[in-house]
């Protein structure tokens, strides 16, 4: 007699999930291992809603290989997803089999389901792993056959069993020409006999080779490499050599070039050391850190003095008292730097008298950069000096003459501002005699017209005072100056000229002063010949005539001022021509004024340019000088 599952305690005891259904695939019994695992009660899952455990993405499969198995009555195994009681699908494999009649009909379906999550899980890894390791494989040759060098490897008996496809491409052959010993048929006729005695050599009593020769290329021409391999023994014990050769033709042509430059070197040294001893010309010679350690016989006779005295760092004896140190420091600096650059000293001749000279130097580098040696010679230009103080005293004269000529225009102007304020000298004296006489006495006005005339007598001392600054002909005083302050008193000095021009003036300006370090007047000329020059080039201008000054100073420490105005502007060829010497765009012009005003700032460590401005907006003059130490930067 059949006894029904649900009636056996033993199935409850199975470590399993036993379940059975109807002949129709109805759920009617699971055991208590089962129910447990779902975390449900048997009447929740039993019939069609078993389907209701398992992943939504899974029920369409799986239903539809059940019904496949019922009306093939053949058992099959499905793999499908099971909600844990903890909610957690898992892996599991559904196992079944057929009660069946003696006709052959199902009776009754039994089976169980096996957690297979773990197993699942090692599969995916593994299947991850194969991927990972085929992907790492295929990378592995893309790298090997990618390398710019030619990758190989032999087998213990030293033929090649792989060449990468850099060898195959340099070679121009197929690999079955490259592998075994074909290899040995691009190696050049004169390399093979040694290099394969060292890789034999090598095969049988060390573990890594290295050699160097020539394989023949696609295109019929040998060039030098480097052979590099190395033995290594797998972890079945086979042997193999891997190994790379590196194209070295360039470095080989680089060690010929070198062996023969130092050949043509110590061969120049030589003719060197003979013409510098013969030469009309006091030459020298430095170790790497700057002493001297020769010098030529014309330098010798010059100073006078006997080589000990000299040699080494003794050589500063040579030069005045005052050029020691600034030498010292610039010789240092060379030496450090490895740059060379020409250097201006006296040096004091056999009798006494000091000269100026400019010495030169050059190092000799070897293959690393490193100074050899230091050489160099010492070049007299004392006539040079002179004629440059001489150009700095005809400068100095025709900026004078240029300051003059300016006032010499500006000549109504400046009398109209002399006189404005006499004019009122004479009108307040008038009230305060008024004021004085008997019967219209009273003090206090008349000590308010007073103090006007004192106030108007400054302005006017003030207006001389400014005038005969720039008129005298005097040396340059570098001294710290206040160049807002400057500028205003050019712009006083311009007013009249300005409005009788009918021109407006734009002055954008920091509140604070912008102190510089430089001669007054000279600044004051740069100021007055760029507002002048703008003035003139509006005077046909049929636009609002329009001057704009602009000064500001930046975190570097650099003050920048720039006038601007309305006029045509400066050609974009003309830029840099304008501040050439006697070079003027105005026809009645002598072309001195840029020139100078572009000295005048080179003097004062600054720079002058013209800018072209787009749309036919003007012209555009800047320059640039260093702020005095300790000055405040600040900008509006």
């Amino acid at each position: 007699m059949d006894i029904e599952p649900e009636t056996d305690p033993i199935i409850d005891l199975i470590p399993a999930m036993v379940w059975s259904a109807t002949a129709g695939g109805m759920l009617d019994f699971a055991n208590q291992h089962f129910l447990d695992f779902i975390g449900a009660p048997l009447e929740e899952i039993s019939g069609e809603r078993f389907y209701g455990i398992f992943h939504p993405d899974d029920t369409s499969h799986l239903a539809s290989e059940w019904h496949k198995i019922m009306a093939s009555k053949n058992a099959r195994e499905v793999e499908g997803r099971l909600r844990r009681a903890d909610g957690q699908y898992r892996w599991c494999t559904l196992r079944q089999k057929p009660r069946l009649d003696a006709e052959g009909n199902v009776v009754r379906w039994y089976g169980v389901v096996l957690d297979i999550e773990d197993r699942k899980q090692a599969e995916n890894a593994l299947k991850e792993t194969k991927t990972a390791l085929a992907a790492s494989e295929e990378n592995l040759s893309l790298i090997i056959n990618s390398l710019p060098v030619l990758v190989w490897s032999a087998r213990p008996d030293g033929s090649a069993d792989f060449v990468n496809q850099s060898w195959l491409d340099y070679a121009g052959r197929p690999a079955d020409q490259i592998l075994e010993w074909g290899f040995l048929d691009l190696y050049h006729p004169d390399d093979i006999p040694g290099m394969v005695d060292i890789w034999k050599r090598d095969l049988e009593h060390s573990d890594q080779t290295v050699l160097k020769g020539r394989i023949r290329g696609a295109d019929g021409n040998y060039r030098w490499f480097y052979f590099s391999g190395r033995k290594l023994v797998d972890a079945n014990g086979v042997v193999r050599w891997f190994g790379c050769n590196i194209d070295i033709e360039d470095l080989q042509s680089a060690e010929n070039a070198l062996r023969e430059s130092e050949a043509a070197l110590r061969e120049s040294e030589h003719k060197l050391s003979l013409i510098i001893n013969t030469i009309p010309a006091m030459a020298w010679s430095c170790t790497s850190d700057g002493r001297l350690e020769y010098f030529n016989r014309n330098l010798i006779d010059y100073v006078g003095l006997p080589f000990e005295e000299i040699v080494g760092f003794g050589f500063y004896r040579m030069f005045h008292p005052d050029d020691v140190e600034p030498m010292r420091m610039a010789w240092d600096d060379i030496v450090a730097s490895k740059i060379s650059r020409p250097v201006d000293a006296r040096i004091r001749r056999a009798d006494g008298e000091y000269r100026w000279f400019n010495l030169r130097q050059c190092p000799l580098l070897d293959s690393d950069g490193n100074v050899v040696r230091w050489y160099g010679v010492v070049v007299d230009i004392e006539d040079r000096k002179r004629a440059e103080e001489s150009l700095r005293q005809s400068q100095s004269d025709l900026a004078h003459v240029t300051r003059m000529t300016a006032a010499g225009e500006l000549a109504v102007s400046i009398a109209h501002e002399v006189n404005q304020p006499l004019m009122a000298i004479v009108t307040n004296a008038g009230t305060c005699l008024r004021w004085l006489q008997p019967g219209h006495t009273d003090i206090d006005q008349a000590r308010l017209a007073a103090e006007r005339i004192v106030k108007d007598g400054h302005r006017a001392g003030d207006i001389i005072t400014s005038i005969r600054a720039m008129a005298q002909k005097s040396p340059a005083r570098m001294e710290q100056t206040d160049l807002k302050s400057a500028l205003r008193d050019v712009l006083d000095l311009l007013r009249e000229e300005l409005r009788h021009r009918e021109i407006e003036i734009d002055l954008d300006l920091p509140e604070r002063s912008l102190e510089v370090f430089g001669d007054r007047t000279q600044l004051q000329q740069v100021v007055l010949n760029l507002v002048m020059n703008s003035a003139e080039a509006m005077a046909a201008s049929p636009r609002e005539r329009r001057i704009g000054i602009r000064c500001a100073g930046d975190e570097q420490k650099i003050l920048s001022v720039s006038v601007s105005d309305t006029g045509p502007g400066v050609s974009p060829d003309e830029l840099d021509r304008v501040f050439e010497a006697f070079y003027s765009t105005k026809g009645d012009g002598i072309g001195m004024g840029l020139s100078i005003c572009r000295s005048i700032v080179e003097a004062h460590g600054g720079r002058i340019w013209a800018s072209a401005v787009e749309n036919g907006g003007g012209g555009l003059f800047t320059f640039t000088l260093p702020m005095a130490e300790g000055a405040v930067v600040y900008d509006r």
